[in-house]
């Protein structure tokens, strides 16, 4: 394989065209040079720009020559098979969130890389962003000391019709906005999830699935986290995004900027039980903690491009950004809110 990398897009609607095309459009290390969409106006507009082959088929793709990486944006209940299709047929995978639809087919996909020796890579967008490598940072900074709680809120009155409202396709809001924030949340959470309340609800939008997404994790580190995804609660704008809890301080983010409130543990003044009746009757007592408060910025991390990792990889400079194994836990955990809602719904 040559310095250049060459490309094969297979669905070019809003994420094949808005999202991969449009990362791949102007990079001088890589060529789109086959597509297939079952609307033939949106391969012609392919073939016209970038004088690719155009395909009938995922199978007629994988029979022509010169392909390196195959690209699926396609609806997500056809991910695993597409994925292992072409990994099976010696080609690199990119493929769009969420992964698959169960563990078991996660694990399918990660054997198939095994077994190919190619790369699977997972497009979860949001681990690249400023968005997640700022709070990881806080995080790291130890200045909120152990977290024991995560609470996320993704909030609109949206009443949506189009494919992702229909099970046939693997649609709903768990697997849509979900896959995002659910793996989000598991960055941020110590330890490893192994209890899980869910609720799933249909509210507004058309379809037969969910739009309505409440669940409660606890990690085997005495940590929970609160997650409230939504398309059903007309909310106000200004609601924090992301709350971080932990034992000597909390931050409050809306996704760019973090305010933090914290102090130091080791200027806080001793405090002990009293025993008996409360001095004066008193409910509170005289303890102040030194408390700090400052900003930080999202603005200050760069974004991690999911094309420069591919290239990199491929390359063998670099080492995969977004493990399969690292999302097949985020599928895990989607899947036990799922079978939760299920207990309680059934």
């Amino acid at each position: 394989m040559g310095d250049l990398i060459r490309y094969a897009i297979v669905g070019l609607g809003r994420a094949g065209w808005d999202i991969h095309v449009a990362m791949l459009r102007s990079r001088p290390d890589m060529r789109i040079v086959g597509v297939v969409d079952p609307e033939p106006s949106r391969v012609d507009q392919a073939v016209r720009e970038f004088s690719c082959q155009p395909a009938s088929s995922l199978d007629h793709i994988l029979t022509m020559p010169g392909i390196d990486v195959v690209v699926l944006a396609t609806p997500s209940r056809h991910h695993a098979d597409e994925a292992i299709a072409c990994l099976s047929a010696g080609k690199h995978v990119v493929v769009e969130k969420p992964m698959a639809m169960s563990v078991a087919e996660s694990d399918r996909m990660i054997e198939a890389a095994h077994q190919s020796q190619r790369h699977l890579f997972i497009n979860q967008s949001y681990r690249y962003r400023p968005e997640l490598l700022h709070l990881k940072a806080i995080l790291a900074s130890g200045v909120l000391g152990r977290i024991f709680h995560v609470r996320h809120n993704t909030t609109s009155f949206t009443r949506r019709n189009d494919w992702q409202t229909l099970s046939k396709f693997g649609g709903g809001l768990l697997n849509n906005t979900g896959a995002h924030y659910i793996d989000f949340t598991l960055q941020l959470l110590p330890g490893r999830v192994t209890e899980v309340m869910g609720d799933l609800q249909q509210i507004a939008s058309a379809g037969d699935v969910e739009d309505h997404v409440k669940a409660l994790l606890r990690t085997d580190a005495r940590a929970t986290a609160d997650i409230e995804i939504t398309m059903a609660e007309n909310l106000p704008a200004n609601l924090p995004k992301w709350t971080l809890c932990g034992t000597t301080g909390t931050a409050v983010s809306d996704g760019k900027t973090t305010t933090l409130r914290y102090f130091d543990p080791r200027q806080a003044p001793p405090i002990q039980p009293i025993e008996g009746a409360a001095p004066d009757r008193r409910y509170g007592n005289d303890d102040i903690l030194p408390w700090q408060e400052k900003m930080v910025s999202a603005a200050d991390y760069a974004e991690v491009s999911l094309y420069d990792n591919v290239h990199g990889v491929l390359r063998g400079t670099d080492k995969i950004f977004v493990t399969p194994e690292s999302v097949r836990d985020g599928i895990r955990v989607m899947e036990m809110i799922r079978n939760s809602s299920s207990r309680f719904t059934a």
